[in-house]
């Protein structure tokens, strides 16, 4: 978990006091201390870490500062098999493209019968001949008789020169039976595997509260799943991968150590940690002014028109009609969001009830292959009316669940008519929720297609100079930053 006490970090002539957070456990502590519970169950899982752990799932109880180790090992390597068939579906590295296995899923069907016992706790059964080796038996299970000899991609890191198995298939050949079918068997077994393993811990009767974290729990299809099936009150935060480790670690270690600014931290009379608001989760970045914005504006040119808008009803009148009229606008408002998905703050938006906005976004704006889907972001207050959820928040886009009426946002649904939700309030995310306000308004769908605003491979834009090139790069029409609307001549 931690060391025990402090050690001296030597870096060049200065020594630093500092403790040692594990890997697994400051993804628990991340998804615990972002959490709005007062006690949870806290379940990690991921590929590895440096110790050849997998997975770890604790328990945490604010009241008397409790954190209380239940599983952690190398047993339940889900997560690692899922990474692998990235790999071997050629979507490498799976670092970062594991979800488009998650995507290409919904377009085969999997053979539910025939891969039951590569499900856990099936697979861990005694005298298996591929004991717990999930990669193995599912690709023996189809027929496939080259099995590579490296089943992942290291170092996953662009530019550091990992070489791919020459028995990986090649991605571009994602629309082939065989890569549908892999994709599908794979999910499922996923599913089923967690879905299991809560079921036991269900059985622990600890706590209602389940947190999740981890590079696997990205996984919104899946998330879908278990928030539907699970009895307990499930959360996930943001940034549930790796980028959410340094803040686990610190604020566990905030939380627990007596010679920390405490007060700075924990502002509620009672010394307790706070409840960390949705707008706390979502905000990360810096906010850039008039002076960042005019300054990029005139470094960086190409043909456009720039308007200023001071008036934020008018601003989202503007575009609102823009948006209807078939434009792709992207939207530059704050600073920039904690974790992998664009939550309102540097997004792309669009009309989800054009047929054809899916093919123009990924073909012309994002360059990607043409099965991924785009998420939906929607008002809270009406999001029981279109998807099959609770009446809860889901504002991170880390759930996925189906589409009520599906032929009314086309874009913004997968084949499947499923969709990774993102609802929003006025408290928490008010600028995009009065651009929102004034669309449904004016089209009666409370909804708009909200991907990230990059291209596929390249991080979410930072800066306002980085949104200019990112819009002069692509077929984005227009750009909101701030008050400005910039449009393409």
């Amino acid at each position: 978990m931690a060391a025990h006490g402090f050690y001296k970090l030597n870096i060049d002539d200065q020594q630093i006091l500092c403790m040692h957070v594990d890997h697994h456990f400051a993804h628990n502590a991340y998804a615990f201390y972002m959490s709005p519970f007062k006690d949870a169950i806290t379940f990690s899982l991921d590929v590895n870490d440096n110790m050849g752990n997998n997975h770890s799932i604790y328990y945490f109880n604010d009241a008397d500062k409790q954190f209380m180790p239940l599983r952690k090992g190398g047993d339940f390597g889900v997560g690692g098999f899922y990474s692998a068939i990235c790999d071997f579906l050629g979507f490498y590295p799976s670092l970062t493209d594991a979800g488009k296995v998650m995507a290409l899923a919904s377009l085969g069907k999997p053979r539910k019968q025939k891969i039951e016992h590569i499900i856990w706790p099936n697979v861990i059964q005694m005298g298996d001949l591929f004991h717990g080796d999930q990669y193995s038996h599912l690709l023996y299970n189809l027929g496939i008789k080259s099995i590579p000899e490296n089943r992942n991609l290291f170092p996953q890191l662009k530019g550091e020169g990992g070489i791919k198995d020459k028995n990986w298939l090649d991605k571009n050949d994602w629309n082939s039976k065989l890569s549908k079918q892999i994709a599908a068997d794979a999910q499922y077994i996923l599913e089923q595997s967690v879905i299991n393993m809560i079921d036991k811990i269900e059985k622990i009767n600890s706590s209602k509260n389940l947190c999740l974290a981890g590079g696997t729990f990205l996984n919104c299809v899946m998330n879908g799943i278990i928030e539907k099936h699970s009895k307990f009150n499930v959360f996930a935060a943001p940034a549930c991968g790796d980028d959410g480790l340094t803040i686990g670690a610190a604020l566990f270690l905030a939380n627990k150590l007596k010679v920390n600014k405490k007060r700075e931290i924990n502002v509620n009379s009672t010394g307790l940690k706070k409840n960390h608001s949705i707008r706390q989760n979502i905000e990360g970045g810096r906010s850039y002014y008039q002076k960042d914005i005019e300054s990029a504006l005139k470094g960086y040119q190409f043909e456009r028109k720039i308007k200023k808008i001071t008036n934020n009803d008018s601003l989202n009148k503007t575009v609102s009609k823009l948006l209807e009229g078939g434009k792709i606008v992207a939207w530059f408002k704050g600073g920039s969001e904690i974790g992998p998905r664009a939550l309102g703050h540097r997004s792309i938006l669009a009309d989800p009830r054009n047929k054809k906005m899916k093919g123009i976004l990924n073909e012309k704006v994002k360059h990607r292959e043409s099965f991924r889907p785009f998420a939906p972001i929607v008002l809270k207050e009406h999001v029981t009316e279109w998807f099959d959820v609770n009446d809860k928040d889901y504002p991170f886009m880390l759930f996925s669940f189906k589409c009520k009426k599906p032929d009314l946002i086309p874009s913004a649904v997968h084949e499947d008519d499923t969709a990774r939700i993102q609802t929003v309030d006025e408290k928490n995310n008010p600028e995009i929720y009065k651009l929102l306000k004034e669309f449904h308004n004016n089209t009666e769908v409370p909804i708009l297609i909200n991907t990230s605003f990059n291209v596929m491979g390249e991080p979410i834009v930072e800066t306002p100079y980085d949104a200019l090139e990112c819009m002069d790069n692509t077929e984005i029409d227009v750009l909101v930053i701030e008050n400005y609307i910039v449009e393409k001549e």
